[in-house]
This record gives structure tokens, sequence and C-alpha cells, in this order.
């Protein structure tokens, strides 16, 4: 269905059509390549994407869009327990569903994309006034522990949890994202390179 979404809603960007047959190839008994789809769904934009890869025999898995890459594997498995972490510690806060509106998390989501661990978040608190103010970097920290209650609920073993949000935590201390890594690597390139 989520693929049957994404070719409904959005439109072709990059035309390609195949001679493959996928119906005449699985009939055979092999996996269809779909290219069409495959490249469709690289041009589209969704949190979470569904892709089919035809390697390794073909599957299909979600991808989490909301994560960046990271220098290091390291680090984008930190983002994940993170991410999933938080998200599983918060789920039962439901006191926090009307205290952050969509338009709420929108403001904070342009924020952090814009300004990082700067940015000037508003965040619930269960005491008047809500939302509060509160630094991106002070909201992560004050995730943390949140997350890593959501990975031990979920079985994740505690000090592979541990291990990595406390990635998150030199991350922030240090003041660095995914991204300014990436602006601090481009920069170091184009030093000695032209782009």
């Amino acid at each position: 269905e989520l693929l049957q979404e994404s070719v409904a809603l959005h439109e072709v960007v990059l035309p390609l059509s195949e001679a493959e047959d996928p119906l005449e190839v699985v009939r055979a008994g092999g996996v269809p390549q779909l290219a069409e789809l495959r490249l469709h769904q690289g041009t589209t934009w969704r949190w979470n994407r569904p892709v089919y890869d035809p390697a390794g025999g073909g599957h299909l898995r979600i991808e989490l869009r909301a994560l960046p890459a990271g220098p290091s594997v390291i680090d984008m498995a930190a983002n994940a327990a993170f991410l999933i972490g938080a998200t599983l510690g918060l789920a039962d806060e439901e006191w926090m569903i009307p205290a952050m509106p969509f338009e709420l998390a929108r403001r904070n989501f342009y924020r952090a994309a814009r300004d990082g661990l700067g940015a000037e978040l508003l965040w619930p608190a269960r005491q008047a006034p809500s939302p509060r103010p509160m630094p991106a970097a002070e909201v992560v920290e004050r995730l943390i522990p949140v997350a890593r209650r959501g990975l031990d609920r979920a079985g994740v073993d505690a000090d592979e949890a541990g291990a990595l949000l406390d990635v998150m935590g030199e991350r922030v201390t240090a003041e660095v994202t995914g991204a300014r890594w990436q602006r601090a690597a481009l920069a170091a390139l184009e030093e000695r390179m032209m782009r």
C-alpha cells in the first residue's frame, strides 16, 4: 500500500521505461528489478519511505528518512537509537499530545533544521507555563534518559543502548551534529580541492 500510495501521490520526475516484464520474471522464478518503481521511490521525499530492493533475492524495507547520515556507522546507529528510544519512551506520555500541537512541532522542526543545537525550541511542560522556550541541546539532554528507558522497555541490551546514547551526549557536549560535521568536512575539502 505504501508503494501504491507513493506512485499515486507523487508525479513521476524522471520517466524511465524498462523492457523487463516483472510478472514474467516472477513466473520464471526470478526477482524482478522494478527499475521504474525504484527510480520513482528515489525521487520522492517521505519520512518513512518504503523501498523495494532486488538484491539478495529481493526484499522490502522501510527507511526512516529522519536519520541524517553521520560521519561513521556508530553515529548513524546512535541517531537511530536516540530517535527510536525517545519515540518509545515518549509513547506513554499522553499529556504531551495536546501540549505539542502540530504547529508547535512544525515550528520546532524548522528552527532545529535551520539552527541545529543552537535552536530555541518550545517544549511542553507538565506545569504552566507550557510550552517553555528551551535550547535544542537541553531538549536532547532531557530526552537521552527517556530514550534509554524506551530502549530498555523494548529489550535492547542496556550496555549497547548506553554506548549509543553516550555518543549522542558527547555530540551535544561537543556541539557537533551530522550537519555541522558535513559542513566542516566540505569546507576542509574545498580548501584543497575544486568543487
